[in-house]
């Protein structure tokens, strides 16, 4: 992925930076470790799941990906801490595959490295599936909740999250660049009672992947979804190859949209655990972080030419 700093990457530098990780394996293992997601049956909720092998596998193929389909870039990587906890708060977009997260968890592990662990909020519903939730538990991936989120600030790690969950993910393609997290004020809460700083980013194409006409939230009601899968609402997309479908759940081909993230200076909240259970104060750290975000989008959006080229 391409950064708008004076040093971008070059095409060299996944292979130099992922040889560099201490832990890798080379590609020999690669089939015993896709044996290995068939073996085991990981408890999601384990932070000793992440393996650094498979994280380095993972990154060097959705780089490459990344780079060369969707020509990703990154503004703003000077913003992001060199040390310390943190946590770094996203809009997302295109459910089931999220290529706009998968490339994201990319770059990260290139640009932050492996040796300071982080891990990812994910929605719940893809740690049913046996072999898909080992695999996500390799990469850091954990069962997006209170607990988990904790349990990961207790042990040191940093946060990656996605407050808007699936009502973010499965918006109408007339909202794409509009930041809503829905109110989850969440990530406020776990930052004044941990007082580790908020890291807004925000990234736009991943919505143009493909079209989303409708998102009906009464349709996830109706069909039972919202019990079955816990998804709160039911997109109408347009896409490639099916054409015209119904739900998030259907694998897609994504169109090549350019996607550029950009990151936000840390936002510092005090280090003040009875802020979390002030509503007003929690109020007015979310519409901060939130503002901040906006008017990032806002920014990337006026940039933006056409959907999808970029």
């Amino acid at each position: 992925m391409r950064s708008t700093s004076p040093l971008p990457y070059s095409a060299e530098r996944p292979r130099e930076v992922l040889r560099a990780i201490p832990g890798g394996k080379t590609g020999d293992d690669a089939l015993g470790m896709l044996l290995d997601l068939f073996r085991r049956d990981l408890d999601p909720c384990d932070l000793r799941n992440r393996d650094v092998a498979y994280i380095k596998v993972v990154s060097r193929l959705l780089y490459a990906v990344g780079v060369r389909y969707f020509r990703a870039e990154c503004e703003g990587v000077e913003n992001l801490p060199t040390s310390g906890q943190f946590i770094a708060v996203g809009n997302h977009s295109g459910a089931p595959l999220l290529p706009d997260v998968a490339i994201l968890g990319a770059w990260w592990a290139l640009e932050m490295g492996l040796d300071h662990p982080s891990y990812l909020m994910v929605h719940d519903f893809p740690f049913r599936i046996p072999v898909l939730r080992n695999f996500l538990s390799k990469i850091g991936a954990m069962p997006a909740s209170r607990e988990n989120a904790e349990r990961v600030l207790r042990s040191g790690a940093r946060l990656l999250c996605f407050p808007g969950g699936e009502l973010d993910c499965l918006r109408s393609f007339r909202d794409r660049n509009r930041v809503h997290l829905y109110g989850r004020t969440g990530f406020v809460k776990l930052a004044y009672k941990y007082g580790v700083p908020i890291v807004p980013f925000v990234n736009i194409g991943g919505h143009e992947v493909y079209c989303t006409l409708f998102s009906s939230q009464r349709l996830a009601r109706w069909t039972g979804l919202a019990r079955f899968a816990r998804v709160k609402t039911v997109p109408v997309n347009l896409g490639l190859p099916w054409g015209l479908w119904v739900t998030g759940f259907i694998p897609y081909l994504p169109l090549p949209s350019k996607l550029v993230y950009k990151v936000g200076e840390p936002i510092e909240l005090e280090h003040a655990p009875e802020l979390a259970d002030d509503p007003d104060a929690v109020q007015r750290a979310y519409d901060r972080v939130t503002g901040v975000m906006q008017d990032m989008m806002d920014d990337l959006a006026g940039r933006r030419r056409f959907p999808v080229i970029g």
